[in-house]
């Protein structure tokens, strides 16, 4: 009688140990071969591939030091987001410190105020980060602590284009602080005094008022010709000879204003048209946010130019400037460009050595159809300030600098033309009502047939 208890009793310990055993393995693998898994539409709780890139080549350790009071609610966020970082990177590691409870720390590291993270690198190379921590701030200082040189941007002078030290909200004082937060030096160059400086990683004519002369054109033909970089903004019924210069690289401005309709629907002029359509390429890669371009041109492509950004259907380029100046504007088949237009452009090009000399990069184009996108008054609306960035970043063969942007909210907007909202809007004012209306008198008639 004392064999079955023992049975069952050895049995019962042998299930045990399978199980234990079971999850003592699994353990194992996961610890061994630990995976992450974001199932969010937009990816909200993973790193871009540019951050995840730049984490895996990075080539010594790098260590980050988080100064945030001992506080779980306070720390939750960072912890998150450095957590992914050591995920992603071999010789990333973090660590928080309290500035209170360890103020010698803090003083050796400059820090002065809570919420500051530190990166420390080789040599005793050093980045600071105030304030709220986000990825695209995090990945620019890691880019900056290990960058061997600086890169320079020069914006042209000297044609009525953008001032880079204006404050006003035509100027382009954010653009130049955002360049010199990822590590640029922003210079301004007079091409009739000379050719682009051979340090140059692009070149910037941001939105030129009058035409450049030809001993200028030819220097920034030379500096592509020989793998420069360029980025051209062109504002509508400017520059017609600097145009027809820009054509011959592929990417002709067209004499027209885009009017888009539909920017009304979010509180915009119907001249300065929304714009969710883009391209696949490096500048536009996984690129989801809505950019405005108040006041644009669109661009006409051939040769190998491609298009990267394009307005939505219904829209058209507006060739009358007198209807433009008097507000009057109607599409008109006969003289307007039907919509979708393009609105950004790319071209690259074949360097062209001189004999004997090395082959040189490619040179690269990009134009877009306006200047006033990046300027101060509306370069955080949107997706403005990413496109800008993303283009020089590209033209710099910076690629991992390229801006991220803010992914906490998932938005996939839905844009309808006025066509489609007057539908809606009789389906709802007067089809739910008609539909209600009908089965009332169905249900009337039924009930005086009984």
């Amino acid at each position: 009688m004392m064999r079955k208890p023992f049975y069952y009793g050895s049995s019962m310990a042998a299930y045990l140990a399978v199980v234990i055993g079971l999850f003592a393995l699994v353990n194992y693998l996961s610890a061994k071969h630990y995976h992450r898994f974001d199932l969010t539409a937009t990816g909200r709780h993973s790193l871009a591939p540019q951050t995840e890139k730049l984490l895996g080549r990075l080539p010594y350790g790098v260590k980050a030091i988080a100064f945030i009071k001992d506080d779980d609610a306070e720390r939750a966020k960072p912890k998150r987001m450095l957590e992914q970082y050591g995920y992603h990177g071999k010789n990333f590691s973090w660590e928080f410190a309290d500035p209170d409870k360890q103020p010698n720390l803090a003083r050796e590291n400059g820090v002065t105020q809570y919420n500051t993270l530190v990166l420390l690198g080789r040599e005793g190379r050093k980045e600071t980060i105030t304030g709220e921590l986000n990825e695209e701030k995090l990945t620019n200082a890691l880019t900056r602590l290990i960058s061997t040189r600086p890169h320079a941007v020069y914006f042209t002078t000297g044609h009525g284009e953008k001032n880079i030290a204006s404050s006003e909200p035509a100027g382009y004082s954010t653009v130049q602080q955002a360049l010199k937060d990822q590590n640029y030096t922003v210079e301004e160059l007079l091409l009739i005094a000379g050719a682009v400086p051979e340090k140059a990683s692009a070149v910037v004519v941001a939105g030129p008022q009058k035409d450049f002369a030809e001993t200028e054109l030819n220097r920034l033909s030379e500096y592509l010709n020989n793998g420069g970089k360029v980025l051209f903004l062109v504002d509508p019924f400017t520059i017609k000879s600097t145009a027809d210069w820009l054509a011959k690289y592929g990417i002709r401005p067209q004499n027209d204003v885009i009017v888009d309709k539909n920017s009304r629907l979010m509180g915009g002029d119907v001249l300065a048209p929304a714009v969710v359509n883009y391209q696949e390429h490096a500048i536009t890669h996984g690129f989801r946010l809505m950019t405005f371009f108040p006041l644009a041109r669109s661009l006409k492509t051939e040769n190998g130019a491609v298009a990267i950004a394009t307005t939505q259907p219904g829209t058209w380029g507006e060739t009358n400037e007198a209807a433009l100046k008097k507000g009057t504007v109607e599409f008109n088949e006969k003289q307007d460009l039907q919509g979708p237009l393009t609105i950004a452009a790319v071209r690259e090009m074949p360097a062209l050595p001189a004999s004997g000399a090395p082959q040189p990069p490619k040179g690269a184009l990009v134009v877009v159809g306006d200047a006033d996108f990046a300027a101060n008054g509306y370069l955080n609306i949107g997706g403005n300030r990413e496109l800008f960035l993303n283009a020089v970043n590209w033209l710099s063969a910076e690629e991992d600098r390229i801006s991220i942007g803010s992914r906490s909210a998932e938005m996939d907007p839905l844009i309808f033309s006025m066509a489609q909202l007057s539908i809606i809007s009789l389906v709802s004012v007067l089809g739910f009502p008609a539909v209600a209306l009908v089965a009332g008198l169905w249900v009337n008639l039924r009930r005086r047939r009984r």
